[in-house]
C-alpha cells in the first residue's frame, strides 16, 4: 500500500475540522474523569474519609486567573477563555 504524497495534504479548513473533533474527544474524556473523581470523593464521604481542601485567598487566586485568561487568548482557547472571563467577573464581583 502506497501513499500518493498529493492526497495527504490538508487545508487549514480540514486541520480545524480535526482540531475541533480531537478538542471534543479530549473535553468528553475530561468530563468523564471528571465525573468518577466526584464518585470517587463521594465513596470516601461515605467511608468518613473526606479531606478538605485549602481554599486560595481571591487576592491571589485573581492574578492567576487573570494570567491564565491571558494565555488562553494568546493560544486561541476562546472556550476556556470564556469560562475564566465568567470566573473572574464573579470573583470581582464578591469584591464589590
Amino acid at each position: 500500500m502506497s501513499i500518493n504524497s498529493e492526497n495527504t495534504s490538508m487545508t487549514d479548513k480540514d486541520i480545524e475540522k480535526l482540531a475541533n473533533k480531537i478538542a471534543d474527544i479530549i473535553f468528553k474524556r475530561q468530563e468523564e474523569y471528571d465525573a468518577q473523581f466526584q464518585i470517587d470523593l463521594n465513596n470516601l464521604a461515605d467511608e468518613g474519609l473526606l479531606y478538605n481542601f485549602p481554599t486560595l485567598d481571591k487576592k491571589y487566586l485573581l492574578p492567576e486567573l487573570e494570567a491564565e485568561l491571558k494565555s488562553c487568548i494568546e493560544k486561541e482557547d476562546y472556550k476556556q477563555a470564556a469560562v475564566l472571563a465568567n470566573k473572574i467577573k464573579k470573583l470581582k464581583d464578591e469584591k464589590s
